[in-house]
């Protein structure tokens, strides 16, 4: 059921084409020519990518795959980055490469590559590559979308308006080491001005078939149950409000996924309760495998989005008591309570039992990535590497740190930012 939606006819002919001019030029994309006949072109002094995706090769519409060749000059890294809407299937062609992905228990995976090496990144994990030697190296890109989508988790975080006070919390540190981080990954100034609207209806498109597997019965007893033990309270979860009375110095977040409430397996469809104490905020975050749709039961809340097609627009709004807003699958989001005295409360629904989150401070500098990919991510030094990891490291026994800072660190939120920012220059 995860994959792009299915067609009725055996391929779809763009709406301002004529049925009767189809020939094999329309099957046939020649934009890689370029790619592999080095002879004639340069090497490039930096990471390029060259894509085939529906939105260069429109054949591609509806066929659920699409195809990127990645080419790394001596030293070069491709930053840590997500795609949403699909696995990412890598064929090393040339030259060696350091890989790497963070799931979303924030455990890092790394493998180095030879020639002819293989590698899979899960749908939706932040992940990288990087050319640590003095040879060129190629590869080929497979996806099992049309329209996989690329999420920089540099320029995301701070190149795209998020506010510089949400940047700080979240990250821990102040705003002028915020500013410092985002006068080196603002990106390109070409942001479209397609609505919000139009952004929401193609997410909804883009991830209509994408869902929990399908089961074949009612529901599904745990392997450790006795099917004719199984009565009312298993369906039955008592401790999402319960659980959750809040501090008000912290956010609290409870959940009732398949983890905490085994009936859900199989049911797409899971909650969490969040408490946000007066100043407190949920840092950016993805979830890999759903949908949030949130709703304010006391408010005010501030929530934003962030658009990474669109060069990083961000959609903001402040939400109060009754209303609700919905975060795209695999999108980069946040919430901030801003006030002063007030504590704020919101569910979120989500459409599967385990919708994952990856906290992109944690993912960037609380899961060991190389300082040497991280630097050359973040466009930065060494010394501001060292610091944002250390200011991220776990709190001594006995100190005393929210909840927030446990899963978001405030300088690491500023550096995953700073990641976001430098792949746009890369991608864009």
């Amino acid at each position: 059921m995860a994959g792009d939606p299915d067609i009725l006819t055996d391929y779809v002919i763009p709406a301002n084409g004529n049925p009767m001019n189809i020939t094999g030029d329309f099957f046939t994309f020649t934009g890689f020519r370029k790619v592999f006949n080095t002879s004639s072109a340069p090497e490039p002094n930096s990471f390029t990518v060259t894509k085939a995706t529906m939105a260069e090769f429109p054949a591609l519409n509806g066929q659920s795959v699409s195809y990127a060749t990645l080419v790394f000059p001596p030293s070069t890294v491709n930053p840590p980055h997500t795609h949403p809407r699909s696995g990412e299937l890598l064929l090393l062609v040339d030259g060696a490469l350091s890989v790497g992905f963070i799931d979303t228990t924030n455990k890092l995976y790394t493998q180095d590559l030879a020639a002819g090496d293989m590698f899979v990144f899960p749908k939706g994990m932040v992940h990288f590559q990087f050319n640590s030697g003095n040879q060129p190296a190629m590869a080929l890109s497979a996806f099992g979308s049309a329209a996989p989508g690329v999420v920089p988790v540099p320029v995301t975080v701070f190149g795209t308006g998020i506010d510089d006070a949400v940047l700080a919390k979240s990250f821990k540190t102040d705003v002028p080491t915020i500013l410092k981080l985002k006068a080196n990954l603002t990106p390109p100034n070409n942001r479209s001005s397609v609505s919000l609207g139009v952004l929401l209806l193609l997410a909804v498109i883009l991830s209509a078939g994408a869902a929990d597997p399908d089961i074949l019965t009612d529901f599904v007893v745990p392997s450790d149950t006795d099917p004719s033990g199984i009565d009312g309270a298993f369906f039955t979860y008592k401790n999402l409000v319960t659980g959750n009375s809040g501090d008000p110095a912290k956010l609290t977040v409870t959940k009732a996924t398949h983890a905490e409430f085994p009936a859900l397996l199989g049911q797409s469809v899971s909650y969490a309760a969040l408490v946000f104490g007066a100043g407190t905020v949920n840092p950016p975050h993805i979830h890999p495998r759903a949908s949030e749709l949130l709703v304010v039961v006391q408010g005010p809340l501030l929530v934003g989005l962030v658009d990474a097609a669109r060069n990083g627009t961000v959609y903001t709004q402040t939400l109060q008591t009754g209303d609700m807003f919905v975060f795209p699958k695999g999108m980069v989001h946040f919430q901030f309570n801003n006030g002063t005295d007030v504590v704020a409360r919101a569910f979120s629904a989500f459409g599967s039992a385990t919708p994952g989150t990856i906290s992109l401070p944690a993912a960037l500098f609380g899961s060991g990535i190389d300082d040497t990919i991280l630097d050359k991510s973040m466009h930065t030094d060494q010394a501001t590497v060292d610091q944002l990891k250390q200011d991220q490291a776990p709190p001594s026994p006995g100190s005393s740190s929210s909840a927030a800072a446990a899963l978001l660190p405030s300088r690491w939120a500023i550096t995953l930012l700073l990641c976001f920012a430098a792949s746009y220059y890369f991608y864009f």
